[in-house]
């Protein structure tokens, strides 16, 4: 918290991920409040902004996809403006482009995903394209898809620990590849055309229950690894919409879900054996598998074996 826009200018920079110069042009009654948090891989920022501000701003170090809480902000990219509101999300800037930026009591939340989960992101969605991605503009297709990407930021959020706390890495890259993945779904970018306009699931040549075979095979194989839904499909190799499509047709899950049940059965056999006098903790063996959060772990073990994961623990290792 502080009443200068100097002194607010390093945690702009680390929140928007890029050198800032900021100018006041009405002054705050209230003090500029700006948090910036990290978490492996991943950043966030809570931003808030009294008064009326000017910004100019060098090309996103990170794909940065922001949310408006409240307030105004009119953004220039090259020879687009765009107004935006609360209740709107957005890209706060495109790879090698400069933006600037007026501001008027503005409350913002800012998510940083790394250029490179982008670019990996999109190399699996179109292999054969050739080409780094590159988005095209800076707002959702729509109001459907820019719901979609807040429902998938409030869940990686709920999903990490407060600040401070050790995370996973394998939880860390999940949710760098989930959020790249969205942010490639919902923006307009190379990789991706608009929706309506690609081809229908179950394009691969190969029949969807081979490609079934071969994905539970590989899922079944790295489970303990840092994967995700462009790595099995690149495995098969089948794009990751015909690798959906096999696993809704023959398995009735996603491959992310059937994924989640392998990881759960391996934390089961953990539990079930941990010999006396050990050591091990739930929350330590929930971690490993790439659970984060202690409470949707015990609800689905419960659901799948018929008691705590706790229970399990002190059945197998006495006091």
């Amino acid at each position: 918290m502080t009443d200068s826009a100097e002194a607010a200018r390093p945690l702009l920079e680390a929140a928007c991920a890029s050198p800032v110069e900021m100018a006041v042009l009405c002054p705050a009654r209230e003090p500029y409040r700006i948090t910036h948090h990290e978490t492996g891989v991943l950043a966030g920022g809570d931003l808030v902004l009294p008064g009326r501000l000017r910004f100019t701003s060098g090309p996103p170090q990170s794909l940065v996809v922001a949310s408006v809480r409240s307030g105004r902000l009119i953004l220039h990219d090259g020879r687009d403006e765009y107004r935006l509101a609360a209740g709107q999300v957005f890209l706060a800037g495109r790879f090698g482009r400069s933006r600037t930026a007026r501001t008027e009591d503005l409350e913002l939340q800012t998510v940083a995903i790394p250029w490179s989960a982008a670019r990996t992101a999109a190399r699996r969605m179109a292999p054969g394209a050739g080409r780094p991605v590159r988005f095209t503009g800076l707002l959702p297709f729509d109001t459907a898809h820019a719901a979609v990407w807040q429902r998938t930021a409030d869940f990686v959020h709920s999903t990490l620990p407060a600040p401070g706390v050790p995370t996973s890495p394998l939880v860390l890259g999940e949710s760098a590849r989930l959020l790249a993945a969205t942010a490639l779904a919902v923006f307009p970018n190379t990789a991706h055309a608009a929706p309506g306009s690609g081809p229908r699931p179950g394009g691969d040549p190969d029949p969807a229950s081979d490609t079934l075979r071969r994905a539970v095979a590989f899922i079944e194989g790295n489970a303990a690894e840092d994967i995700g839904l462009p790595d099995i499909a690149a495995a098969v190799p089948v794009t990751p919409r015909a690798l959906q499509y096999a696993f809704a047709r023959y398995a009735d899950t996603t491959p992310l879900g059937y994924l989640r049940q392998v990881r759960l059965a391996h934390a089961h056999e953990e539990l079930l054996g941990a010999g006396p006098g050990s050591r091990l903790t739930v929350a330590a063996i929930a971690a490993r598998w790439g659970f984060a959060h202690a409470g949707r772990f015990a609800a689905a073990y419960r659901q799948q074996y018929g008691s705590s994961p706790s229970q399990t623990l002190r059945t197998a290792a006495p006091a």
